[in-house]
């Protein structure tokens, strides 16, 4: 069974991916997978409480990772549509935003990623660690 990002909760504690890095050690995504399973917990986490959020993303992650349609774990149709999408197209999208000399920049070519969710997302997946920045978003 893939990762959901429960080890993460459970090692680092609830703010671990709710924007509080200062206890959690934050690396770059290794793998598509990994990638996707960053972008795809942005769009869940975005508008709505953090458990909220969780709960979707894992419904979600269920469903896409058994071959089925995020629409199973989740009642907005655009959300689940873009999470199918970033699901499909896990393998070109990490390659491009590996070889994006502007992550940041990249991140809002995701779909919905904007202006707001990609400094979420840019947490996530460790571009303010690299650069000793901090979102203000």
């Amino acid at each position: 069974m893939p990762s959901f990002g429960l080890e993460e909760i459970m090692r680092y504690g609830a703010n671990a991916f709710g924007g509080d890095v200062s206890g959690a050690q934050i690396t770059s995504p290794e793998t598509a997978d990994e990638f996707a399973q960053h972008v795809i917990e942005a769009i869940c986490h975005t508008s709505v409480t953090p458990s909220v959020g969780r709960r979707t993303f894992e419904r979600c992650m269920r469903a896409v990772s058994l071959g089925s349609t995020a629409r199973l774990g989740f009642r907005h149709p655009a959300k689940a549509e873009a999470i199918d999408k970033v699901w499909h197209d896990r393998e070109r999208l990490f390659d491009e935003y590996n070889a994006s000399s502007d992550k940041l920049r990249f991140l809002t070519t995701l779909p919905w990623i904007g202006p707001v969710t990609k400094h979420s997302l840019a947490r996530r997946l460790g571009i303010y660690a690299e650069h000793g920045q901090r979102a203000v978003a």
